[in-house]
């Protein structure tokens, strides 16, 4: 027998329900209110909509049971081996015997381990990260890195790069410090860096249609990957002489590596992705000549690309460079004379960057000077932190009042007291005390205090922007107000970080998707989560948090070697081992929200499609039982093929895990 499935006809289904019990008495599951709770479904979940949802729909409940996908996520997530497809049917199953409810305890508060842990409800990738935190911890490192990519095309450089909000709420942070996740999936993902251990996800039957991005930055090259992966034709254009955008010429290298960078960016070339660098939009290429060489859709991902300017006397003076153009032109192996003595003026993340590269560019002497106070830095800790160990000085609440000359270059700034940087409202509107100024000697300075997106071609293309500026976007589907066109990372958001543009670019992998196959873009699309909040915490390994290990501060000198050394594969299984387990794997890499968790039992259940009665050449029951027809089960191709012919407007494709719209 071939994969097996089950169709259900929302034409037919009315919602009465006599499936859900007719499973459940099958199953021995007579306690109904024990078994489920008003909000947690038993196997078949019976789902609400607005009416007039779908074309020709006028009921607005219908049953979902297990999807019993072709490549399964629970299968890849179960770190214990317990979920598996028969090789006969397709039947995805969890066997009992091998299940242990993710270590479910039995004062384990049941309700709790059918929610999301905190990991996962705050990576804006949507990462399982439990479950493959726990893969690692089993030394199942292939196995994780699979499942890390099913969401993030770029995990070794969200390893070095991510600001891990994936950390800030984890359950281990109750008993002495959160997991370092971060840490573990930079040691799995760095398996992608081996050609031998590389993971290509497989492509899916060939399209016609093609797709162009504009961006090869991490925004774009996401969508590329996600789009690529369902068998689009994809082209990515990018005015750099190098792919990555700013992860290639923004970030540098003792950060994140150009071979790393490569290496993950070469996964998407091998999956048949073009990408074409050097080509401007608005000069080599039009959205004109686009739709004319054929292209069904257009993603913009054209990112910040710009620096910002300050607008004071002296700006322009031999010696003063954006720090934007620093990073580029330092990553792009250009020459660059810094002198003694630099000045980086700007509080964030890039500021502190062009500080260190102006040390290691060869300054002797660096001092970064902000109008926020140190608690106000928009700069993260860590980099702050890391600015400190290499000497930088931080000088915090002033701002830039002139640059002074002399000999025709810059010789010093004159800075004058900020007394508040934000108003009432908390919105950036700076006061200063022009009466308090300060003098500082130097032979460079380097503007590092905003980014900004090319705007032209927008204007010349007829895209809407913002009152912010950027370009205009559904904040769901990032459609634009031109149908083909959409939009999405920096350019649409303003800065944000590489995992919010990886998270961006997978939106838009999905719109296009839709709007391509001609599928409602806004259905299902939004993503609330309801965390776990009360975690069994009594037993637990005492091993303390594991440090990264780091260049030491005299080895940095005069090179971009990276800092961070990585963990070694003995501190990624203890670390991962930390983990506190909150929820059930299976539970959250489920799309479909059918697996249960017996809280009695301690272990997931879920639909087997009454695997019993179709061995014994019986209909699983509540196909058997429905009064209306609307269940059809059998073969997935032959199913399929009834409902093309049947003429029905829309059937759940269980196989594939999708919604075909068949007219």
């Amino acid at each position: 027998m071939k994969q097996v499935s089950m169709m259900i006809d929302l034409n037919r289904c009315i919602g009465c329900r006599t499936c859900v019990v007719a499973c459940r008495n099958h199953k021995e599951i007579i306690d109904h209110n024990k078994a489920v709770p008003d909000d947690i479904p038993y196997y078949l979940r019976v789902e609400t909509r607005e009416k007039g949802t779908f074309p020709n729909l006028s009921m607005d409940t219908w049953v979902v049971p297990c999807q019993h996908c072709g490549e399964p996520k629970c299968e890849t997530s179960c770190p214990e081996g317990a979920i598996s497809k028969a090789p006969e049917t397709g039947i995805v199953i969890i066997d009992p015997e091998k299940c242990t409810g993710c270590e479910a305890k039995s004062e384990s508060i049941a309700v709790e381990k059918r929610k999301v842990s905190p990991c996962k409800g705050n990576c804006p990738a949507n990462i399982n990260v439990q479950g493959y935190v726990n893969l690692a911890a089993q030394g199942k490192f292939q196995e994780a890195l699979k499942l890390i990519k099913d969401e993030n095309p770029f995990p070794a450089i969200c390893g070095r790069v991510c600001h891990h909000p994936c950390e800030s709420d984890c359950s281990r942070s109750d008993v002495d410090e959160p997991v370092a996740i971060n840490a573990i999936k930079r040691f799995i993902s760095d398996l992608d860096l081996d050609p031998e251990t590389r993971y290509v996800p497989e492509i899916k039957e060939k399209k016609d249609e093609k797709v162009a991005i504009i961006g090869a930055g991490p925004a774009g090259l996401t969508s590329a990957f996600y789009l690529a992966k369902e068998g689009y034709q994809v082209n990515v254009f990018d005015r750099l002489p190098v792919a990555g955008g700013m992860m290639a010429v923004g970030i540098p290298e003792y950060r994140l590596p150009n071979d790393i960078l490569e290496a993950e960016i070469s996964v998407i070339r091998d999956m048949g992705v073009e990408i074409q660098t050097g080509v401007t939009l608005g000069e080599d290429i039009s959205l004109d000549s686009l739709k004319e060489d054929g292209f069904e859709a257009v993603f913009m991902a054209t990112g910040l690309h710009f620096g910002g300017r300050l607008d004071v006397d002296g700006e322009d003076l031999p010696g003063v460079f954006n720090g934007l153009d620093l990073l580029k032109d330092s990553a792009l192996g250009k020459k660059i004379e810094m002198g003694e003595k630099a000045i980086v003026i700007g509080g964030g993340n890039a500021a502190i960057d062009s500080a260190l590269s102006a040390k290691r560019l060869g300054a002797k002497k660096v001092t970064l000077v902000c109008l926020e106070h140190r608690d106000e830095m928009p700069a993260w800790d860590q980099e702050i932190a890391d600015a400190l160990e290499e000497g930088i000085e931080i000088v915090n609440g002033l701002g830039p009042l002139r640059f002074m000359e002399k000999d025709g270059r810059l010789s010093g700034i004159e800075f004058q007291l900020c007394t508040s940087v934000f108003n009432e409202k908390g919105e950036f509107d700076p006061q200063y005390d022009d009466c308090q100024l300060t003098i500082m000697e130097t032979d460079s300075a380097i503007i590092a205090i905003s980014l900004l997106g090319e705007r032209d071609f927008a204007e010349n293309s007829g895209i809407a922007l913002t009152s912010a500026g950027g370009l205009w976007a559904d904040p769901i589907t990032l459609q634009t107000r031109i149908e083909w066109l959409f939009a999405g990372g920096d350019t649409v958001s303003g800065p944000k970080t590489v995992v919010e543009a990886i998270a961006s670019g997978k939106e838009a992998a999905i719109s296009i998707d839709r709007y391509i196959r001609g599928v409602n873009l806004s259905e299902d699309r939004a993503k609330e989560m309801d965390m776990v909040s009360d975690v069994y915490k009594a037993e637990y390994d005492p091993a303390k948090r594991a440090q990264m290990p780091r260049l030491k501060p005299e080895e940095r000198v005069g090179n971009f070697n990276e800092i961070e050394q990585g963990f070694t594969e003995e501190m990624v299984i203890q670390e991962a081992k930390r983990c506190l387990n909150c929820g059930c794997s299976c539970i959250q890499s489920c799309p479909f929200s059918v697996i249960q968790f017996d809280g009695e039992g301690g272990k997931s259940h879920k639909c087997d499609l009454c695997q019993d009665r179709i061995y014994a050449g019986e209909l699983p029951v509540c196909a058997e039982v429905c009064m209306t027809e609307a269940i059809t089960f059998g073969e997935y191709d032959l199913v399929k093929q009834w409902a093309v012919c049947d003429g029905r407007t829309i059937v759940t494709d269980l196989s594939k895990g999708s919604m075909l719209y068949i007219k």
